[in-house]
């Protein structure tokens, strides 16, 4: 879990790759900004967060539901998007159930949670080529790196 310090910074760290990802393509823009705000309401539920409101919950399900699968960028690039959908959600999952294993498991649910970050550098190739793919692609690993058990 992240304290309110920390949800700042890697929030700020979110805005500032989702920029460099999307480039000046607005719908690409929109699409992760989306699918940022569904993954840390999902996540905040699923770590039982109390803060979380029937509001967010609600609008969680506006975002999966209506809003990304309504978006220009999603819509163009469903196929690719949809099956990198299913990757995150598996890889979460495995993850949160690693994270009660053993010293092991504990290190593989630690990899596995930032799955969801791998759309990053696929959205970039999308908009911007694959120069700009291998660019995010190093900045995330600088970016979102944690110790272990962080």
């Amino acid at each position: 879990m992240t304290n309110r310090s920390e949800r700042i910074e890697n929030d700020h760290k979110v805005d500032l790759v989702t920029k460099a990802v999307t480039g000046d393509d607005i719908d690409a823009f929109e699409y992760l900004k989306f699918l940022a705000a569904a993954a840390r309401i999902v996540d905040d539920i699923f770590d039982e967060f109390h803060n979380v409101s029937a509001d967010q919950c609600c609008y969680a399900f506006e975002l999966l539901f209506i809003k990304i699968p309504a978006n220009k960028f999603y819509r163009k690039h469903q196929d690719l998007l949809f099956a990198h959908h299913i990757s995150m959600w598996n890889a979460w999952q495995a993850s949160n159930f690693l994270d009660k294993g053993d010293e092991v498991d504990k290190i593989y649910a630690h990899v596995l949670r930032d799955q969801v970050n791998e759309i990053l550098p696929l959205v970039a190739l999308l908009t911007q080529g694959h120069e700009k793919m291998k660019e995010i692609n190093s900045l995330i690993r600088v970016l979102f790196k944690k110790q272990l058990g962080e």
